[in-house]
């Protein structure tokens, strides 16, 4: 029987032990994931020799070794802790796949395997990057945890994630193997801006400009600034990161706009694989859509760069015409279902999960009583939200005013000559695609000022809160109705749907509309002093699609001056993080007064 004393300092050097491998594990983690990054962008961004490629290669085997290894020391030390985490089973599936194929790839190195199964031998080495990076972005994903510790605020962490990710994405659009002849900083800076907050305004040709690589980085882009930079860290970092601290959950409560702590990490993971789902069947019909059509080259490709970017609402395009191009102007089925895609992305992850929620409960109900249990279940009460109830009714009405207004305007000019069938899609898409979007299947110069007019309209409210679109928000605009109408009627409460909305709430609606005006006025100021050729309708036009991330422009965007690309990536910038998030990094909120001064008016 060991003494209590020997236990005791078996206990402590087992701690201290734990400890070091523990501090030697991230350290060792950090550099890989690192150098695999750096790796990553010095083997597809800069042209070389095959020998550096094959060594590169091998390196990243080294690395994916070096995470097996630490990963099943972790589990060693930490089994216990680990076995309660909610990602446990993803570590462990996780660490099988790197076990298979660090075994299986001692059989890729035979003499002859490249030259017989060409095929085996890519998809080895595409799964050993592909592997080698998820696992680095992951472990880069708990150092910004790391920073959330630190006690920064949610609105420098929101607003630096994005910046971060812009000022990456320029970098990686320079790189030699991004662009057929090179590309400015300016323009890439502008490009980047543009992919991360999904706006879609574009200085250079997506298509004759960038090469597969470049595009692929620029979808990589769109779709991380669509689903949000720390939803896509959050997802890695909670998934892979045991122990997550109270303060983490709370910062994530307050970016994900959720109610519950406990609904974090499934909300964070339901957005991922929504997202996805979508996105996939979205490809799928599109590539339905173009597969004969013979002036696309690589079609699958093709289908996944347009899916992504109209449900993230990006409306970038690698044709030089956008869907205004002639290869596919009168597939009208494409732009139906690219106009779906948009309304998906824009209508808010928070809507389609509640009606998600209701469709369950309702089946529930129809299972239980088709089996006969006698059994009802309870609904929760208003499982459909104030917020839902403001979004979908004021989604409809704006599609449906807007095509119809669109078509009323334009049947005698952009629609001119198109069959009905046509003038149906073009109109919805005119409808669709300024909430946001920015794929313009018309020539936008050619459009009569009313369709203009509505046009900027439709750019400036937006899309739905929590989803890939932009504008000042469907919410924050009802609000405002609402509250006109409440102080009209002589009534001191904003009222939706048999719901008192909060002081707070309605302040914040009108904050965001007078910035959002604020800011249109000071930058169509700036475009006319910076753009002397530029037209004062133009300029409007400009800095609303900018600020409402949507992508549209009166062909004013290839012409602007290196001050001007300067001043609209601000706005998409502004635009995407929302001037009163980006104001509140640099504003100390006031703490709560416990007194209150005598009431006054002054007249109005």
């Amino acid at each position: 029987m060991l003494s209590v004393e020997f236990q005791y300092r078996a206990r402590k050097i087992y701690k201290s032990v734990k400890k070091m491998v523990e501090l030697v594990s991230n350290v060792l983690l950090f550099l890989a994931s690192f150098l695999a990054v750096i790796l990553v962008i010095y083997r597809f961004g800069f042209r070389m020799p095959d020998t550096y490629s094959h060594e590169i290669y091998y390196v990243f085997r080294e690395i994916m070794r070096l995470f097996l290894a630490l990963g099943l020391l972790r589990f060693v030390f930490n089994f216990r802790l680990l076995r309660a985490e909610k990602g446990f089973w993803v570590e462990v599936l996780v660490l099988f796949f790197l076990f298979a194929l660090t075994l299986l790839s001692k059989h890729f190195d035979t003499l002859g395997f490249e030259t017989e199964r060409p095929v085996l031998f890519k998809i080895e080495r595409v799964l050993t990057y592909g592997v080698v990076l998820l696992l680095s972005i992951i472990q880069l994903s708990k150092q910004i945890f790391v920073v959330i510790r630190s006690r920064v605020k949610p609105e420098v962490l929101f607003a630096g994630s994005f910046l971060f990710i812009i000022l990456l994405g320029a970098v990686l659009l320079r790189l030699p193997n991004a662009t057929y002849g090179g590309i400015s900083f300016t323009d890439a800076l502008f490009t980047s801006t543009s992919a991360v907050c999904v706006t879609g305004l574009t200085v250079v040709d997506t298509g004759g400009t960038f090469t597969l690589m470049g595009q692929v980085v620029l979808l990589f882009l769109i779709q991380v600034g669509g689903i949000g930079v720390m939803t896509f860290t959050s997802f890695f970092a909670m998934s892979f990161l045991s122990g997550t601290s109270f303060h983490d959950q709370l910062m994530m409560k307050n970016l994900l706009n959720e109610a519950s702590l406990s609904d974090i990490f499934r909300t964070v993971v339901y957005i991922v694989l929504t997202t996805f789902i979508i996105e996939g069947i979205g490809v799928y019909l599109v590539y339905l859509q173009i597969q004969d059509v013979a002036g696309v080259g690589n079609k699958i490709f093709f289908s996944l760069f347009h899916g992504i970017s109209a449900f993230c609402n990006a409306g970038f395009s690698t044709l030089p015409g956008n869907l205004y191009d002639p290869l596919i102007r009168h597939l009208y089925g494409l732009q139906i279902i690219l106009a779906f895609l948009i309304i998906f992305g824009g209508i808010g992850f928070p809507i389609l999960f509640n009606y998600g929620r209701l469709l369950h409960y309702g089946i529930r109900n129809q299972i239980k009583c088709m089996l006969g249990l006698n059994y009802k279940v309870v609904h929760e009460p208003r499982i459909v939200s104030t917020t839902t109830r403001i979004v979908l009714p004021t989604t409809l009405v704006l599609l449906v005013v807007g095509t119809g207004l669109f078509w009323i305007f334009e049947n005698h000019n952009a629609l001119e000559g198109m069959s009905l069938t046509g003038k149906f899609a073009t109109s919805f898409m005119g409808a669709v695609t300024p909430r946001t979007a920015g794929f313009n299947n018309v020539n936008i110069s050619i459009l009569h000022p009313t369709t203009i007019f509505l046009t900027i309209v439709l750019m400036w409210i937006g899309a739905a809160p929590m989803s890939t679109g932009g504008g000042i928000k469907v919410t924050t605009f009802v609000i405002a109705l609402k509250n006109i109408w409440a102080n009209l009627t002589g009534n001191d409460r904003v009222v939706v749907a048999h719901r008192q909305l909060t002081r707070e709430n309605v302040n914040r609606a009108h904050s965001v509309i007078v910035l959002s005006i604020l800011w249109i006025i000071l930058g169509t100021f700036a475009i006319i002093i910076l753009e002397p050729t530029a037209t004062i309708t133009q300029a409007v036009f400009e800095i609303v699609s900018a600020l409402g991330t949507v992508g549209l422009t009166m062909d004013l965007t290839p012409h602007l001056s290196v001050a001007g690309k300067l001043i609209v990536s601000l706005t998409m910038f502004v635009g995407r993080v929302g001037l009163l998030t980006l104001l509140a990094c640099f504003i100390r909120r006031q703490e709560v007064k416990l007194y209150t001064y005598p009431d006054d008016t002054v007249i109005l």
